[in-house]
């Protein structure tokens, strides 16, 4: 599908896709999470990897809200969208047979490369990110919620457009991945997040290919998707999420007084 076709689409989630009541639930915590996101990227800009590669361990499946999504026609385009307010489209069908053509379980092992963007209003796509070997363990509670979300039902070999809207984006304790791997790319993607809260409006777009699903041998059977209740899933993760962010924050003070001590 040409990008031609889907750009004026964009717009129209653009405008739409991101309410103000959405961004006032998220605001507060995009504000604390922006500025945790300052400190830990000045720590950890010489030495840190690719989050996803670097750890993939941890127990803190997301709970999506069940049902089909919404399917609507702009301008031509099919576009998908599910109860949370995640858009998508798909922009190449998997050409797989159906035996194959398999969609990732929570705790498998998913190769994918991706495109990211920033979308402003009455603005064009501005990219801040790119992977074409990104490896992820779905479900860990370490990716942006939107894009675990969307790769939870594409089909292995499908391209999609996952439209992302701010309460699914970088938001949330931690810092949440995929980030760009230099210090210039996250001080643009920190840059064009400062802007959606500016303006209020805006969506992260991230175009996916899923490119391979495999079972993780070390993992215990912990990530199962009805195996523990929602509330379980949510209270878990936020403990996890919680001691992580106090071994980050603790890790990235001692870093920054060794480099003011040197």
């Amino acid at each position: 599908m040409k990008l031609s076709v889907i750009l004026p689409l964009l717009a129209i989630v653009g405008a739409n896709g991101f309410s103000s009541s959405n961004f006032e639930r998220s605001s507060s915590t995009t504000a604390n999470s922006r500025r945790k996101f300052i400190a830990t990227s000045i720590a950890t800009t010489l030495g840190l990897p690719n989050l996803a590669n670097a750890d993939i361990e941890g127990v803190v499946t997301p709970s999506f809200q069940e049902g089909a999504p919404k399917i609507s026609n702009e301008e031509g385009v099919k576009l998908f969208t599910t109860r949370s307010g995640l858009k998508y489209i798909v922009l190449k069908e998997s050409q797989l047979p159906p035996e194959q053509a398999k969609s990732p379980r929570f705790g498998q092992l998913v190769r994918i490369s991706y495109n990211s963007y920033i979308k402003l209003p009455n603005s064009d796509l501005q990219q801040y990110d790119s992977d074409k070997q990104y490896l992820m363990k779905h479900g860990n509670g370490r990716i942006i919620p939107g894009l675990d979300e969307g790769i939870h039902t594409m089909k292995l070999g499908e391209t999609r457009r996952i439209i992302i809207p701010p309460k699914l984006g970088y938001v949330g304790p931690g810092v949440l991945g995929p980030l760009p791997e230099t210090p210039w790319g996250r001080y643009k993607l920190n840059k064009l997040l400062d802007q959606m809260i500016d303006v209020k409006a805006g969506n992260v777009v991230i175009d996916v290919e899923l490119k391979a699903i495999r079972d993780d041998e070390a993992d215990q059977g912990y990530y199962e998707d009805a195996s523990i209740s929602p509330e379980d899933f949510n209270t878990l993760r936020d403990n996890l999420s919680a001691k992580a962010r106090n071994a980050r924050d603790a890790r990235g003070a001692v870093d920054l007084t060794k480099g003011a001590i040197q």
